[in-house]
Order: C-alpha cells, then structure tokens, then sequence
C-alpha cells in the first residue's frame, strides 16, 4: 500500500516536471496608456483650461453635454469612468500617463473659458498604449502612434 502511494507521488512528480517546462510566454498587454498633449498658444486665448478624460461608449460621448461634465469637475464628483483629470497650458507639451481603456473608447473633454465646437474628441477602440493629441484654435484631434499596442 505505501509503496503504491510513493509510486504515485513520483509519477505525478514527474508529470508536473514534465509539463511545467514548456510554458508559452504570452506578450503582456500596457495596463498604461501615455498621451502626449500638444496645444496651439491660441487656444482658450492662451489661458489655461481644464481637460477631462473618460472611457465611454459612443452612445455616451453622443450624449454628454458640455455643461454636465464642467458641473462635475466643478463638484469634483466623477465617476470610476474618469481616468484623468488635469490642467493644460495652452502653447506647450506635455505628458500624460492614464490607465489604458480596456473594452470601450476614451473621450477626451476640454472645459475651455466658454464652450467651443470641439470641446470633446473620441479615440475609439482598440486604444492604442500611446497617442498624441493635438488641441489647435478651432479643432483637436487625436492620433495613434505607430509601433504601439
């Protein structure tokens, strides 16, 4: 009987030997999306301006209105949809690191003195880990970068 259960424990051992050495490195995926800002000095008349970034599906971004999202940044109430929520300084560049959107796109909001045409763009899915993003006088526009998940 015991010589049963040792002959039994060395043939699983020997299994999981076996198979554990042939895992299959899978590629990870960025948990992290990094978005490079770049904006005209004209913008917002060169003052600065608040910028919103959310993961919405088209639906929601069709729907969203200029004055609900400045009254919850003016609450400071957003929900776990918000992945960032910052400052930008028209004229110059700058870095941001978000978590990466994973099942729906991102909306990026731009809650400027007074609303304009182009407070709000979408980076529809498959999000890439890296985009820039360009904010000019009278358009913004969002572009993936090559090479990038």
């Amino acid at each position: 009987m015991i010589q049963r259960k040792v002959l039994i424990v060395v043939i699983l051992a020997l299994c999981m030997t076996a198979c554990g050495g042939h895992k299959r490195q899978l590629p990870l995926i960025p948990l992290k999306m990094t978005v490079d800002i770049s904006t005209d000095p004209a913008v917002n008349n060169g003052e600065v301006f608040w910028m919103v970034v959310r993961e919405v599906d088209a639906d929601q971004f069709s729907r969203d209105t200029y004055e609900e999202i400045e009254s919850n940044v003016l609450a400071n109430e957003w929900g776990p949809d918000v992945l960032n929520v910052c400052a930008v300084v028209p004229g110059g560049t700058h870095k941001i690191t978000i978590p990466k959107p994973m099942y729906r796109p991102a909306a990026f909001y731009f809650l400027f003195s007074w609303q304009q045409d182009y407070w709000k763009v979408l980076l529809p899915q498959p999000v890439k880990s890296k985009c820039r993003l360009h904010i000019e006088q009278h358009r913004a526009y969002i572009e993936p970068l090559k090479g990038t998940w």
